[in-house]
């Protein structure tokens, strides 16, 4: 009699895993890219002044504003990716992990997705249109993605935990830069409710700009932050394909 054969569900994809080692370099170019693009437009045309403005003022009017958002959603895309990778590669190798280790990378891959859908919200809602929903989306996004830095770290100094590679030399550079963008984003808040505060389109308060001027490097700070983490990533390309039975 013949046996019935049995199907497994597991999908080995080959290539996916050399996209988690390119994906991070192509993040980097379209937020890093997309600023300076869209500074460099809105200077030339006179729309914001060349010192040091916010970097959501350079893509409120257009055409730099057709190009804040395109490369926004690109990067929000890509890091989708990004952490859908990350968790199927964390997956993949602690198939018998313990609870705890499962749990963090779920939480680890929702917290991922809500800053990814959090940039896609301040790439479509510039903040001279809709001002509450840029900022929600801005919070979604440097919330959801210092969170997302802790738990990815906190995974590196697990002894039971298995990345394919040796990662662990990395988790304490990644904790460092959690850390900076949890201290960035509270320097960030306060500054922004401070110079709100003294905020007068008729006075120009030099207290008030000097508070401005903390809450764009701390900005700054938290967005370019995400670039070197997300490039911690990339030995995970050695790696020839990824199973993606666990979504």
């Amino acid at each position: 009699m013949n046996q019935p054969i049995q199907c497994s569900k597991t999908k080995h994809v080959r290539g996916f895993g050399n996209l988690l080692g390119y994906l991070p370099f192509l993040l980097t170019v379209l937020i890093g890219g997309g600023i300076v693009v869209c500074y460099c437009v809105a200077i030339s045309l006179k729309h914001v002044e060349a010192a040091f403005p916010y970097i959501s003022d350079t893509g409120t009017f257009p055409p730099e504003s057709c190009i804040f958002t395109l490369c926004l959603n690109c990067a929000a895309v890509v890091a989708l990716a990004i952490f859908t990778l990350k968790y199927l590669h964390i997956i993949q190798y602690n198939r018998d992990a313990d609870r705890r280790v499962r749990i963090i990378n779920k939480a680890a891959l929702v917290t991922g997705y809500i800053s990814a859908f959090g940039i896609m919200i301040v790439g479509a809602f510039q903040e001279t249109n809709v001002l509450v929903v840029h900022v929600t989306g801005a919070m979604m996004a440097f919330i959801g993605g210092t969170v997302y830095m802790f738990l990815i770290a906190s995974l590196g100094f697990m002894r039971n935990v298995d990345f394919g590679v040796d990662e662990r030399k990395y988790a304490k550079c990644r904790l460092a830069m959690a850390v900076i963008s949890l201290i960035s984003f509270i320097i960030m808040s306060v500054c922004t409710r401070v110079a709100l505060s003294r905020w007068d389109p008729f006075d120009k308060d030099t207290t008030r700009q000097q508070w401005s001027n903390k809450d764009k490097v701390a900005m700054v700070l938290c967005v370019l932050l995400w670039l070197p983490f997300s490039c911690t990533f990339v030995r995970h390309g050695n790696h020839e394909s990824v199973e993606v039975d666990h979504l």
